[in-house]
């Protein structure tokens, strides 16, 4: 296969996790987000795993495990604070497994704050913590040659931005007026 043809296919591939990705923020459902996130990791782990970025398969295996565990987070079992603990010691750790340079400390660092994000139920925080997130993947995305992603990631940033806006700027200060 032609090389130019293989890479535009694996920036395909990356392309749809991410605009699942963008699109799931909007939806305002916690689980819905969880749900769209399992999905995302798998395509990730693939994408990454082809562009031969060994951080970014190992910060989505985490990441999918994360997504599971979250979505049961009301029940004892994963409701406990230790599974927080372990995933961000997992992805503190992920970058040390493949280091290819200080921009895997960015995806680690996103990848922590998303955490925070899900692990929680207020949709607020998780909203800011994905505008947090965001710019920190947006700049991994552009090392690890991940163009579709990055593409994506600028439309995703302006997408959280525009979430705070609508969940949580815009009703204080209407409610601030009345």
């Amino acid at each position: 296969m032609n090389m130019d043809l293989e890479f535009l296919l694996i920036q395909l591939l990356g392309f749809i996790p991410s605009i699942i990705a963008f699109t799931s923020l909007q939806s305002g459902s916690r689980k819905r987000i969880l749900s769209l996130q399992v999905v995302c990791c798998i395509l990730w782990v693939i994408h990454y795993a082809l562009l031969g970025e060994g951080t970014a398969v190992i910060i989505n295996f985490v990441g999918l495990a994360r997504a599971v565990v979250c979505s049961f987070n009301e029940k004892k079992w994963a409701g406990s604070k230790l599974w927080l603990v372990f995933f961000l010691v997992c992805y503190a750790v992920s970058p040390a497994l493949s280091w290819d340079g200080l921009h895997c400390l960015l995806l680690a660092a996103a990848m922590m704050l998303t955490t925070f994000a899900l692990w929680g139920h207020n949709m607020r925080m998780t909203r800011l913590l994905y505008l947090l997130n965001s710019p920190l993947i947006l700049v991994y995305n552009l090392f690890a040659r991940s163009y579709s992603s990055v593409i994506i990631e600028v439309f995703a940033l302006i997408s959280f931005v525009i979430a705070v806006w609508r969940f949580d700027i815009r009703p204080n200060r209407q409610n601030k007026q009345n």
